[in-house]
């Protein structure tokens, strides 16, 4: 073995928050202590020359060299947050949900990572990701450097009911909503934003047509369509006026553009306006069953009664 080679080992020892001890390093590798020493002041340079956030430190007391951060890292509790986040989205199969939590907790130290094992165990062995099986990844990762570039591309596409179709666009953002990965992208041929699923594209590739260029006022902007989208459904914007009888924090919460304009203390009600878009809002009103009564406009509220009717029709 060479010493780059053994440097490399001693090095991911070291990111990996090991208390490396010269003597166990020497015996490992069969070589003198003096050469184990010559390989931590290699590192020690290294990290020096590269301008790394780390610091090799010598402890008396264990006898052995940890790195150190220079600078705050992400805390146990974040790492905690982030994973409890993942594991809720059920978005990434059971391999990738695997990397990425194992990868957080490689961010923090041991002792920090023993804390979050048992807090975390009953929630990995009983993970259930959604049923379409696909890696995501790569797949989002690929997408958003498309994005970053501007890049006119070809897709081949799995719609709703398994028909195939090619579409070219330019995608503009990735968007995760209600367990799944959206690309939001410009579609010339329908001159609009529309929304295609991650997980349904089945190939990618840099289109030889006529690229597709659009005008810095005409970009996609995500955090506005974030405060006017729910459940992904664009549909057409309006402000709508609805009565609710339920929790008024959670209708705030859902349309983010929302505001109370009328209070009901006899009745435990608001009236609360919102700018949205129309499908989505339909969605989640619906599933408020009484508790809500859309007001306006008109002709929302005749299409939501036109709904109600069609559900009736059912029963």
């Amino acid at each position: 073995m060479n010493a780059a080679y053994r440097q490399l080992i001693i090095f991911q020892l070291l990111l990996t928050h090991h208390l490396v001890q010269k003597s166990e390093m020497a015996e490992r590798f069969h070589v003198s202590p003096r050469m184990i020493q010559r390989d931590f002041s290699q590192i020690r340079q290294f990290i020096t020359d590269q301008r790394l956030f780390y610091q090799l430190t010598y402890h008396r007391q264990s006898g052995g060299y940890q790195l150190e951060t220079t600078q705050a890292t992400v805390s146990k509790q974040a790492i905690l947050l982030l994973i409890k986040i993942v594991l809720a989205s059920r978005s990434l199969t059971t391999v990738e949900m695997t990397q990425t939590i194992d990868g957080l907790l490689q961010l923090i130290p041991a002792t920090d990572q023993a804390e979050i094992q048992p807090i975390i165990k009953n929630e990995r062995f009983y993970y259930q990701p959604v049923h379409h099986g696909q890696p995501l990844l790569n797949s989002v990762w690929e997408l958003s450097r498309f994005i970053s570039q501007r890049q006119t591309l070809t897709i081949t596409y799995q719609r709703q009911h398994r028909e195939i179709v090619t579409r070219t666009i330019l995608p503009e953002a990735i968007i995760f909503s209600e367990y799944y990965f959206y690309v939001v992208a410009y579609n010339a041929k329908y001159q609009n934003n529309l929304f295609y699923r991650v997980d349904r594209i089945r190939h990618i590739q840099v289109t030889n047509q006529q690229p597709i260029t659009r005008t810095r006022a005409e970009r996609f902007e995500d955090g506005e369509m974030r405060r006017l989208v729910n459940y992904m459904q664009p549909g057409n914007k309006m402000t709508v006026r609805f009565k609710f009888w339920g929790i008024v924090e959670a209708a705030l919460d859902r349309f983010p553009t929302a505001k109370v304009i009328a209070r009901y203390p006899d009745e435990d009600a608001a009236l609360i306006e919102a700018t949205t878009f129309d499908r989505g809002a339909k969605m989640w009103l619906l599933s408020q069953g009484a508790m809500v009564q859309v007001q306006s406009p008109s002709t929302f509220v005749a299409d939501v009664r036109n709904e109600l009717a069609q559900m009736q029709a059912r029963y």
